[in-house]
Formats: structure tokens, C-alpha cells, sequence
């Protein structure tokens, strides 16, 4: 993986709503190279009790493929789930090549594997992996825990809100929350407001919101959150993510910045950012990623085997905020080919950002 540099000279601010509008000025380095333009669909559905942001991604024109261009193509798909009572925010990513891959209704691909269980096209082969927004704790200056783990789901349904931007070119699905705590009557909500916004994008660049990085290659998840009550300031919080991929012919660095890739297609990643945005300025996070399972709600974890394969490998990723943030923006993504957050920025550099890469070896 290159090295990055950081230009530490801008000041940064985030802004406090979900409104999506490209920065101006800043686009993602190669951008015309690495993130050209593909035809790209996203939309709400409501499935079951949650809403899902669906969205496709294709390097050709569904409407033209023929068997010339069917090898050569490749598609790509993103479910997003916003959180319910019982399940954390979830996104599954998928990635093949041939016209199958390219044609494929989204739409019916979701509904197919979270109603009727069924999996996803076998077209997918190419890649199939899954994100999941978990919980939160304060830890102290010697990393030790302190109160109640919260979790990133509402005591009821949320709803969720479509927004877009750019005269239609993003597209985002957001929801916002209070963050519960167990207790003996179940889940309970806190003060710690939560807003999970999940975006796609029809084009290159870097939102305003958050400094979130977008490609017609990503599926991003932006996780707001405000009004932490750490107890000291010298405290902070530590976030955790679930990281699924199949574990069946694939591996993955110690590290989790390695790509392992199959030959003659794209790398299919899943990456968290080492940099959050507290207030106006852009602050370092601690990330490190580790075996383990991630507690995801029965529901979900069917819909994940189904999807997956019964065998799959689940990870946990720690992020450590800065001592005393108890306001920040972090967006862990999934995509094929370079990681948006690998690319930086052309002509405004975006603070420095490592991926962690999990690619994946399909199964003949």
C-alpha cells in the first residue's frame, strides 16, 4: 500500500446536519483513472421492519451488455439496513463480473435474501462481504471500561429519511437516534444522540458532511454522534465494528492492510478511517482489528449466513477516539478496486486516512 501524506494546514468544520453536497475545490487523487463514471441506481425499499438503502453499480450500461461484453463487465451492489430495536446498522457488499452481475434488480436481491432467505445471485462470487455499526464505551487513560456499553440501535424504529444532493448524483438514506443501554426491562435509550446516514454517489469527491470520501466504487455508512457524558475529559470513547467476510479460501493480514486479491478482478475491501472529524478540526482514531464475534441480532446473522455462507469469518474493529471528543463524524466504508480513503485528495488534501482491506477469493 503507498504511503499517504497529510496537509495538516486545513481547518476542517463539520457540519451539524445530513445535508449531502460535494466540497468545493477537492476531488479524490486519479479520480477520472481510479473512480470513473458507472451507471450507478440507488433507492429506499422498506423491508420487513427496517429501511434499506439499496444501490447497484455497474462498469457498463445494463441495456447494452451482449455475450462480447459479459466477461469483461463487472456489477456491484450495496444493501444498507438502518438499525432497528434489535438489530445495529448492517451493510452487505457484493461483487462480480459477467452481465449477470450487471443486470441484477437490487431491489429484488434484497427483498430475496432478507424476506425469503434465499441467496444472493451466484454471479457474486466475486466478493461478498458485510459491515456492521455495533457499540460504544468510555474507556480511561489506561484503556480500562467505565459505565454502560451502548449500543448503536434505537429502542424503537428510527424510520429514516432519503436525502440527496448534487442535482441527484448522491444519494443517502439517514436516520437519527438515541443510543440505548441493556437493562432488566430490555433496551433502554440514553442522551447520546446517534445519526447513521448511508451515502452513495454517482461521482467522485469528497461531502462536506463529514469529509466523507465517495466513488461510484463505495458504499459509505457515516456514523454521527453527540452529547457523549464522559465522566473526565482525559477519557474517551471507544466504538465497535463488525467486520464479516467469507472465510472459506480467504485471508487476511494481521495488520488488515494487505489486499488479497484473485486474479483478473478487483480487490473488494471493507475500511474504517484513522481520522475523525470532532468539531472543526480533523482528529487521529486508533484502529486495530481483531477475531471475534461481533453479536449480531439472530435476524441478522441469518440474513448474514445466507448471504455469506454459513462459513464466515468475523472480526472486530476497536476505534479509539480522541481524549475528550464527545462530538465526531467517522464513516467506515465497502468498495472494489482502490479504497477511496487509499486515494486522498487532488488538489485539497483530505486528512490521512488507512485502509483496512479484506479482499476476497471466490470459489470455483
Amino acid at each position: 500500500m503507498r504511503t499517504l501524506f497529510v496537509v495538516a494546514a486545513l481547518a476542517i468544520a463539520a457540519l451539524a446536519s445530513t445535508e449531502l453536497s460535494f466540497q468545493g475545490g477537492v476531488n479524490l487523487t486519479n479520480a477520472n483513472a481510479d473512480f470513473s463514471f458507472r451507471y450507478t441506481h440507488a433507492e429506499v425499499d422498506d423491508i420487513l421492519v427496517a429501511k434499506f438503502l439499496v444501490w447497484s453499480s455497474a462498469s457498463i450500461d445494463s441495456s447494452s451488455v451482449n455475450t462480447s461484453s459479459a466477461t469483461t463487465a463487472d456489477g456491484m451492489i450495496g444493501i444498507g439496513a438502518l438499525p432497528t430495536a434489535l438489530t445495529p446498522a448492517t451493510t452487505i457488499f457484493a461483487y462480480g463480473k459477467g452481465s449477470a452481475a450487471v443486470r441484477v434488480d437490487v431491489d429484488s436481491a434484497a427483498k430475496n435474501l432478507f424476506v425469503s432467505k434465499q441467496k444472493l445471485d451466484a454471479s457474486f462470487d466475486g466478493g461478498i462481504m458485510a459491515m456492521a455499526a455495533l457499540t460504544m464505551q468510555e474507556f480511561d487513560a489506561n484503556n480500562k471500561p467505565v459505565g454502560d456499553l451502548l449500543y448503536m440501535h434505537p429502542q424503537v424504529s428510527c424510520g429514516g429519511e432519503k436525502i440527496s444532493g448534487d442535482n441527484g448524483n448522491i444519494t443517502g438514506l439517514t436516520c437519527s437516534f438515541k443510543a440505548t443501554k441493556a437493562s432488566l426491562l430490555g433496551f433502554i435509550p440514553t442522551d447520546v444522540d446517534v445519526t447513521i446516514t448511508y451515502v452513495t454517489s454517482m461521482k467522485a469527491g469528497i461531502l462536506e458532511y463529514g469529509k466523507t470520501p465517495v466513488s461510484p466504487r463505495s458504499y459509505e455508512m457515516v456514523i454521527e454522534v453527540k452529547n457523549y457524558p464522559l465522566s473526565k475529559d482525559e477519557n474517551h470513547v471507544r466504538m465497535h465494528l463488525g467486520f464479516l467476510s467469507v472465510s472459506i479460501g480467504a485471508e487476511m493480514s494481521g495488520s488488515a492492510k494487505e489486499v488479497i486479491h484473485k486474479e483478473g478482478q478487483d480487490d473488494v475491501y471493507v475500511a474504517a478511517s484513522e481520522y475523525v472529524i470532532v468539531g472543526n478540526n480533523v482528529a487521529k482514531v486508533n484502529v486495530n482489528v481483531t477475531s471475534g464475534n461481533p453479536g449480531i441480532s439472530d435476524f441478522m446473522e441469518a440474513a448474514l449466513e445466507v448471504a455469506l455462507g454459513a462459513q464466515f469469518d468475523a472480526r472486530i474493529a476497536t476505534v479509539d477516539f480522541p481524549a475528550g471528543a464527545k462530538d465526531f463524524i467517522y464513516d467506515p466504508a465497502v468498495g472494489a478496486g482502490k479504497s477511496v480513503y487509499e486515494a486522498g485528495a487532488s488538489t485539497v488534501a483530505l486528512s490521512f486516512l488507512v485502509a483496512l482491506v479484506c479482499a476476497l477469493l471466490y470459489l470455483f
